[in-house]
This record gives C-alpha cells, sequence and structure tokens, in this order.
C-alpha cells in the first residue's frame, strides 16, 4: 500500500481543497455519462443518416445530373445501398471543403 501524508493546513485551505475534490467528482460523473451516451451511438451509416441524391442536390444547391456527374468523376463519396445511391453528411462536407479556395 502506498504511504499516506497528511499536512497540517488552515481552515481557508482545507476549504478550498474540499472545493476541488467536489468539483472533480462532478467532473468524473460528466465524463461517465459521456462515455454512456457515446458507447450507444449507432453505426454512422445507419440509413437515417444518410442522404438522397435529391436531398444532397438541394444542399448543395446544384441539379441532380451535376451531383451524378461528380459522383462518376469521384469528386464526391457515396455508398451504394443496393441499388440506391446515398450521401453520408461526411461526403457531403468533404465534398464542399474540397470546393473551398
Amino acid at each position: 500500500m502506498g504511504k499516506t501524508t497528511y499536512i497540517q493546513t488552515d481552515a481557508h485551505t482545507a476549504n478550498l481543497a474540499e472545493l476541488q475534490l467536489l468539483k472533480m467528482e462532478s467532473f468524473e460523473l460528466v465524463i461517465r455519462d459521456l462515455m454512456a451516451k457515446v458507447s450507444t451511438l449507432t453505426n454512422p451509416l445507419d440509413l437515417s443518416q444518410l442522404f438522397t441524391e435529391q436531398e444532397t442536390a438541394d444542399r448543395l444547391s446544384i441539379s441532380i445530373a451535376t451531383i451524378y456527374r461528380l459522383r462518376k468523376q469521384g469528386k464526391i463519396h457515396y455508398h451504394q445501398v443496393g441499388i440506391n445511391i446515398r450521401y453520408s453528411l461526411g461526403d457531403i462536407v468533404e465534398y464542399e471543403e474540397s470546393c473551398r479556395r
């Protein structure tokens, strides 16, 4: 077992130390809560998080024909779900970033 050291302090310092310990305990609770929330996240390719070609075109303010051309040129990433083409928010944001000058 580790050695315990006691330090004599005044009342003010003891109160400050106790407040710090309480704050650390509250941070531990927040971290535990965040870790629990992160562990319940679903797969990032969940269909509810994928956008149709029309939704993607609307977001980018371009036509579906332009979306098709960008996909064929490899300028925008996509996911094929069965016969459907879907775009994740990450794909859309990545394309938007590539267009920045």
